[in-house]
């Protein structure tokens, strides 16, 4: 198989997650999200054009293909795993930006592994919860922009939610919590991790 280069996972992970919204990756977006010049953007995907995981036409953004979505969604799908796995053993801080690092170096066989104890013995991100469920918010694995919106939403340590909706591809979850209902949009939804209420 293609070694991918940990650069070209990131900017499908950011192109995959721009599709979970149902928005279109555009160039100056994708830099604000990677911390990259516009003009650098659109050289990567131009390079990720011609080697078919994309498809691009300038002003317009980027749009996956079908050997690029399997990348991104894998690389999306390892990063959240890592956030659920370095929050069960404890770590508290910068729990992003570790996945970050981590999900291109953890091999399939490790992920495996991490995944079924994570599902054995931790809190679950709101995204993995069926429509009726509740939970207690356990963490919020987020950035601190991110972090404080939630806050703001009034999921905050200890908050017991209930799933009043989940689409099953796009568009938002819709909660309640505390009496209100939410909508969460899938990016920080995955970001909650809960407890089964008791």
């Amino acid at each position: 198989m293609q070694k991918i280069s940990p650069e070209i996972e990131e900017y499908l992970e950011s192109v995959y997650r721009r599709k979970e919204k149902g928005e279109t990756a555009k160039t100056k977006e994708i830099a604000r999200v990677l911390g990259v010049s516009a003009p650098s953007v659109s050289q990567m995907f131009a390079k990720l054009a011609r080697a078919g995981f994309i498809e691009y036409k300038p002003y317009g953004g980027a749009v996956l293909t079908m050997k690029g979505e399997k990348i991104g969604k894998s690389i999306t799908r390892k990063h959240r795993l890592i956030e659920k796995f370095l929050a069960f053993i404890g770590v508290k801080r910068k729990i992003h930006d570790e996945a970050c690092v981590l999900e291109h170096a953890v091999s399939d066989d490790v992920e495996r592994a991490m995944e079924r104890l994570v599902r054995e013995k931790s809190a679950k991100s709101i995204m993995d919860m069926k429509r009726g469920e509740c939970g207690r918010v356990a963490l919020i694995s987020a950035g601190r922009a991110a972090k404080r919106r939630l806050v703001e939403m009034g999921l905050t340590d200890g908050t017991r939610i209930r799933i009043e909706r989940q689409p099953s591809l796009i568009g938002p979850i819709e909660i309640s919590v505390r009496g209100s209902m939410l909508a969460i949009g899938r990016g920080l939804a995955a970001k909650v991790f809960v407890k089964p209420c008791v």
